[in-house]
């Protein structure tokens, strides 16, 4: 327990007459908590928070813990939630259950998307409504074993999670029917620490006037939430100070997926061995929507199994040296896994090695490979992604780190343990004992935090903004928030106005760029940056006028307005965590979210259909999801009514990356079959056998190809087949027709570009490969910013 006073009688709000009664929410994406705590001012006993147990009814019964499987199912005329939902996911197909339909998890991810579940019952539509109904769950549950009236609930969020996530979890607390006030949603991090202030044995060593670096890795089921933060006690008995430096989030990345990596690489393999199948035998759908859910729950049961065996040995010295082919956890149980045409295959006690773990492990504990390796049915991302990405955003490096707290059930693999020691050198590792503590601490943080707004109306930890921020100007930046100054500011939460700004031109008629850009720090580094368009008269000199407010929740609220000027040009700005570099890689999965919903709910024309399906095509096979692409491409052939030939490219093209090379023949047969003038899908083929080895094949589609079209890649592609065949003339002969066949480089496709460079590199070309390679490098880094409009001017006295 550390020394610093927490709940001292001086400073309550009002001395209560009864006794207290507050509840902390962890509400996850795998698992959810509620902790209590029960504060009796007239009574001397420390402060503590504890977890309920939970009463969740399943089919076979009553069952009862602390832990509550973020999952709800709609089963027989019935809501189920917790045990009794997750036990109906492993029997889906069975059941007749669908994800999205009547049974749901992992909805936490679709907070803020507006993602609807349109095949659902009413009320069970949204990721909201179903945060709704676990968090009624267990609010319902806490006063059935209590009459005693809960006088505050505090709710628990990613620290990543931005504005719309914030709304749609405050609405599903909403509809749990809870009020939730100013500061009742708490970033999931900082609640872990807190619990951890309460519980740890040793306090920190942090004397006043210090500050230390703080790192929390929460690696739980679903989610992967590195945080940073600069802890400080500025004087003696004050609040613990804490500011967040950087915040990187991976969504899905969690202990689902290595529990996805161990169902597809270990389980279903075996699957089909076992019933005589061959890899191709059943469809992306079969195996992702039927055995997936069905085997989730043992692939979790042998990873735990095995990491407790791991674990064990390590604490004797018998692991490092032991042969890990015969390290193992076996299920005994003999699963049966139903298919939807009825068919039953049957898995035979599976196991587990060591060896088999370590091998799947591999990629997600890799700190040179950081980018995210994405299939259809899984995500493979290595942990030092997020890690190193939040240190370089705030500016550290990992030997700068003091402590680093480790969160969430999946840090209790040891391996994770290890790596994460080894990575940060100098730095005391912070860990609750065992598996449920961990799994837990997050709502016990969020109780100690409700108890304290409860009794002093303000947070235990106090935030504080860790950098100056200003709004630049011509004269140089005008200081908003200053360095340390707490958080909210101004204090009592109002918006303070700042009149010093004016307008830096003097325009009769037309309209007029006013920018405005928020920076930081002494180097006034940019954190934000938007144009005003502001129409005239205007009169360089007067007065604009600059309201703002920096919350709790690091949200900077401005509003900047002209005097006598109509309301419609009030420009009213929102930046969420300006000082914290939030990092979210998910851009491609929103898009495919959002596309998915307008077929959903019907809201694109019929002739429109078919050009949706292959743009989701495209995405999905963007992130190397080629059977949900192909699922998509053989939808869009439906909806065409008739054959297709670039779509029937694609799909040869998807084929060809699953390594499914009969199917991707047969489709870029098709495609050519199709149309008599587009050369594309010979082209296709011809590299394809090329790729194999089978040059004289090769030779016959690209020849096919060029009969069409003589484009300058067919040509290429042509001189390479003649080279590997031996014939030096031929090949460059082919080679001098390609290159003079090509457009300036600006004026290629990213597609006819790499065959230019290929080709200049045939030819020895350096001139033409380093200004081919440069206009590359161009295109990777994007369309330079243009700067625009004018900074405000500052008001001379």
């Amino acid at each position: 327990m550390n020394d610093w006073p927490m709940f001292p009688l001086q400073g309550l709000r009002v001395f209560p007459g009864r006794p207290v009664r507050v509840l902390g929410i962890d509400l996850g994406t795998t698992n959810s908590a509620v902790a209590e705590i029960i504060w009796d001012p007239g009574r001397d006993e420390p402060v503590t928070a504890r977890c309920l147990e939970i009463d969740q009814d399943t089919l076979e019964g009553r069952h009862t813990h602390t832990l509550v499987s973020s999952v709800v199912a709609f089963f027989n005329d019935r809501v189920y939630i917790g045990e009794g939902a997750k036990r109906l996911r492993a029997e889906s197909v069975a059941r007749g259950l669908e994800q999205n339909r009547n049974i749901f998890y992992e909805c936490k991810n679709d907070m803020g998307i507006k993602r609807t579940y349109h095949k659902a019952p009413e009320g069970f539509r949204s990721a909201p409504e179903i945060g709704g109904h676990i968090l009624r769950f267990l609010y319902e549950a806490a006063l059935a074993e209590d009459p005693l009236p809960v006088d505050r609930v505090v709710v628990t969020v990613p620290a990543s999670f931005q504005t719309g996530q914030r709304a749609d979890t405050l609405r599903a607390a909403q509809l749990a029917g809870l009020e939730l006030l100013g500061g009742d949603l708490l970033d999931e991090p900082v609640a872990a620490f807190i619990d951890y202030l309460f519980s740890a044995e040793n306090g920190l060593a942090i004397e006043p006037g210090e500050q230390r670096n703080l790192v929390v890795f929460d690696f739980g089921g679903g989610t992967c939430d590195v945080a940073v933060f600069c802890l400080g006690v500025p004087e003696e008995e004050s609040r613990l100070q804490i500011a967040a430096l950087a915040v990187s989030r991976y969504h899905r990345l969690g202990g689902g997926d290595i529990d996805r990596a161990i169902v597809h690489e270990i389980l279903i393999p075996e699957l089909l061995k076992q019933n005589g199948l061959e890899r191709f035998d059943l469809s992306f759908s079969q195996k992702k929507n039927e055995l997936e859910p069905a085997l989730l729950g043992v692939a979790e049961t042998l990873k735990i199994g095995l990491c407790i065996e791991i674990t064990r040995l390590k604490s004797f010295n018998k692991y490092e040296g032991a042969d890990k082919d015969r390290i193992y956890k076996k299920d005994p149980a003999v699963h049966e896994c139903q298919l939807k045409n009825k068919r039953k295959l049957v898995l035979r006690p599976p196991t587990l090695t060591a060896a088999q773990f370590e091998e799947l492990l591999a990629p997600f504990l890799d700190r040179d490979l950081l980018y995210a390796r994405e299939t259809e049915y899984r995500m493979t991302c290595s942990i030092f992604a997020p890690l190193q990405d939040a240190l370089e955003r705030s500016g550290l490096k990992p030997g700068d780190v003091d402590f680093c707290l480790l969160m969430g059930g999946s840090s209790l693999i040891p391996q994770v343990r290890d790596a994460v020691q080894e990575f940060f050198p100098a730095a005391q590792i912070l860990a609750h004992p065992d598996r449920e503590s961990r799994q837990l601490a997050v709502a016990r943080g969020a109780a100690y935090h409700a108890l304290y707004l409860e009794l002093y109306g303000k947070s235990l930890i106090q935030p504080v903004c860790h950098d100056d921020i200003a709004i630049r100007t011509e004269k140089g930046p005008l200081l908003l928030v200053p360095k340390g100054t707490p958080l909210p500011h101004p204090a009592e939460g109002s918006f303070a106005e700042c009149d010093g700004l004016t307008i830096p031109v003097t325009l009769e008629r037309g309209t007029f760029d006013l920018r405005l850009e928020i920076v930081a720090g002494e180097d006034g580094r940019l954190l934000f940056t938007s144009p005003w368009r502001i129409s005239a008269p205007l009169t360089r000199g007067e007065p604009v006028h600059l309201h703002y407010l920096y919350d709790e929740n690091q949200i900077l609220f401005m509003q900047l307005s002209l005097p006598g000027k109509d309301a419609q040009e009030i420009l009213h700005l929102q930046i969420e965590k300006p000082l914290t570099s939030v990092v979210n890689p998910e851009s491609k999965r929103l898009q495919i979210f959002e596309l998915e919903e307008e077929l959903r709910l019907k809201r694109v024309p019929a002739s429109q259909l078919p050009g949706k399906m292959v743009e989701l095509a495209d995405l999905y096979a963007d992130l190397k999801q080629y059977e949900k692409a192909i699922d998509w491409l053989k939808a869009a052939l439906v909806y065409k009514k008739g054959a297709d030939a670039h779509i029937l490219n694609k799909l040869g093209i998807y084929c060809g990356e699953l390594g499914d090379r009969e199917r991707e023949e047969k489709f870029y047969r098709e495609a050519a079959a199709c149309s008599s003038s587009w050369g594309g899908p010979w082209f296709n083929l011809a590299l394809a056998f090329k790729r194999r080895g089978e040059i004289a094949a090769a030779v016959e589609c690209v020849e096919k190809a060029l009969a069409r079209e003589r484009l300058a890649p067919y040509l290429i592609l042509r001189a390479q087949l003649a080279e590997a065949a031996g014939e030096t003339e031929e090949s460059k002969a082919f080679l001098r027709e390609g290159l003079l066949a090509f457009d300036a480089p600006r004026l290629l496709s990213d597609w006819e570009l790499g065959w230019l460079i290929t080709a200049a590199r045939l030819a020895g070309d350096e001139e033409r490969l380093k200004t081919a390679r440069a206009e590359r490098n161009r295109r990777s880094r994007g369309v330079d910013p243009l700067e625009y409009g004018q900074l405000p001017d500052l008001k001379t006295d």
